[in-house]
C-alpha cells in the first residue's frame, strides 16, 4: 500500500466519447460532463507529479501492458462513435514510474510487457480521461491495460505493484480508474435526452455499489464485485475497481459520487476519493 500522502486523490470515471463533446439540450450526459470537469479540477488542485490511469478500454490479451513510449501522439477516432468528433493527442509518459511498476508486477508473478512503438493505438477512455484531467498535457502519466483474462486476485496484484512503485518513487500520484459500472448498451438509435439505463436491474446494482462506496464500505464492494459483474455486466468484470483497491489498500474511506447516470444505456459514474 502506498503512503497515503503519495496518493491524495483517486477517481472512478466513465470512458465513452459522448462525454467529450457538446450535446444538444439538457441531456443526462450534461451532469456527467460537469462532474468530469470538477474531478479534473480537484485532481490538478492536488498538484500531482503523475496521473496513474487504468483504462478498461485498453484491452490486452497477452498479460498486462504498460504504455512506455515517451511521448505518444496522434489522432484517434472512436471505433464505434466515429461521428462524434476526433481526439488529437500528445502526452508524456512517466517512464521511470512505469518501468518500476511493471518490474514489481512481474516480480509478483504477473505476465507484463512495456509497449513502446510509434503508432500504438490509444483508447478512447484514456483520451477522455486525459482531456478532463490533463488538458494541457503538463502532467506525466502512467497507463496500464485491462487484461481480459485477469481475475480479482491478479487485478489487485497489479494495483499493489503500482502502489508500491508510487511509494518508492515518493511522487504524488492521482489515481484514476476509467471504467463504467454496468456496461450494457442501448441497441437502438436514441436521442441523448431519451437515454436510460439498459435495465432496471442494472440501475439497482449500480446504486447498490455506489451506496457502499459512499459509506466507505469499499471492502464490501470488493467482496460483492463478482456478483455485481455478473448481474450488471460491469465493464471488464469490474477489474478496474479491483486494481484501484489493490493500489489503495482497500481504504475505509467514503467516496463522493459527483454524478451518476446513463451513457447510451451503460451505467456511468464520476466518483471521487479524498485520501489526504
Amino acid at each position: 500500500m502506498p503512503d497515503i500522502g503519495c496518493v491524495p486523490k483517486a477517481f472512478i470515471v466513465p470512458g465513452l466519447p459522448h462525454l467529450a463533446f457538446e450535446t444538444p439540450g439538457n441531456t443526462p450526459w450534461r451532469a456527467l460532463q460537469q462532474a468530469l470537469q470538477q474531478a479534473g479540477e480537484e485532481a490538478r488542485a492536488a498538484q500531482p507529479d503523475v496521473l496513474v490511469i487504468y483504462s478498461a478500454q485498453w484491452i490486452s490479451v497477452l498479460g498486462h501492458s504498460f504504455q512506455f513510449a515517451a511521448n505518444p501522439q496522434g489522432l484517434h477516432v472512436d471505433e464505434n462513435w466515429y461521428d462524434l468528433g476526433d481526439f488529437p493527442f500528445s502526452f508524456k509518459i512517466d517512464r521511470e514510474l512505469t518501468a518500476q511498476a511493471e518490474k514489481l508486477a512481474q516480480a509478483a508473478g504477473l505476465a507484463t510487457r512495456l509497449v513502446d512503438y510509434e503508432g500504438f493505438p490509444i483508447d478512447t477512455g484514456t483520451l477522455l480521461t486525459l482531456r478532463a484531467f490533463n488538458p494541457d498535457n503538463s502532467i506525466p502519466v502512467m497507463i496500464v491495460s485491462s487484461n481480459i483474462y485477469a481475475g480479482q486476485e491478479d487485478s489487485m496484484k497489479l494495483g499493489e505493484a503500482a502502489g508500491e512503485a508510487i511509494r518508492q518513487s515518493g511522487k504524488r500520484a492521482v489515481v484514476i480508474n476509467c471504467s463504467s459500472l454496468s456496461h450494457r448498451f442501448r441497441t437502438e438509435e436514441i436521442h441523448p435526452a431519451e437515454d436510460r439505463l439498459s435495465s432496471p436491474n442494472d440501475d439497482t446494482w449500480n446504486q447498490r455499489i455506489l451506496a457502499l462506496l459512499k459509506a466507505g464500505k469499499n471492502r464490501e464492494a470488493l467482496e460483492l464485485g463478482p456478483e455485481f459483474a455478473q448481474q450488471a455486466g460491469a465493464e471488464m468484470g469490474f477489474k478496474g475497481f479491483y486494481w484501484m483497491m489493490g493500489l489503495l489498500g482497500v481504504p475505509a474511506v467514503p467516496a463522493e459520487v459527483l454524478a451518476y447516470g446513463p451513457v447510451w444505456g451503460t451505467g456511468a459514474a464520476v466518483v471521487s476519493y479524498h485520501l489526504n
